[in-house]
């Protein structure tokens, strides 16, 4: 299973990167993570509509239409860990390549909204994106513990 992560911001720093390897390692070996880190366009001279937008094409331009894509939004639909396992194992009997889009400081465009085959709200709180893609990649970790009925998720 390939799952692609579409992160909107700036580059993994130290921190994430070795947050994000642990869990990476404790994956199956056929799952396979890979991320696009996008430059955000945040600049005092544009509105928030227009950097939306800018961000919005990046985000986009990375992705197919047969690609099945789900975004991480406040509006989005919250999943216990129980199902977002549930999801991500049917994911993988389909064998889609799952692409997951963080959004920048203002979130994602309508557009990239739309494009989603799905909306996923981790919790109505506000998260900094960068420990964000940190809880997605453990999350992601504990749906396949769950699956295997590891101790890890209790």
């Amino acid at each position: 299973m390939k799952i692609k992560i579409i992160n909107v911001g700036n580059k993994l720093n130290k921190w994430e990167s070795d947050g994000i390897g642990y869990y990476q390692k404790q994956l199956p070996k056929n799952i396979k993570i890979s991320f696009i880190n996008l430059k955000g366009q945040q600049n005092p001279n544009l509105s928030k509509k227009e950097i939306l937008q800018k961000e919005g094409k990046q985000v986009l331009s990375k992705i197919s239409r047969s690609d099945f894509v789900i975004s991480w939004d406040s509006t989005g639909k919250q999943l216990d860990s129980y199902e977002f396992s549930n999801f991500i194992l049917d994911s993988s009997q389909s064998k889609k390549e799952i692409f997951f889009i963080i959004g920048g400081s203002h979130g994602l465009s309508m557009e990239v909204l739309n494009r989603s085959n799905q909306v996923f709200s981790a919790s109505l709180l506000t998260f900094p994106h960068r420990l964000f893609r940190l809880i997605l990649m453990e999350q992601i970790y504990r749906a396949f513990a769950i699956m295997q009925n590891k101790p890890y998720h209790k």
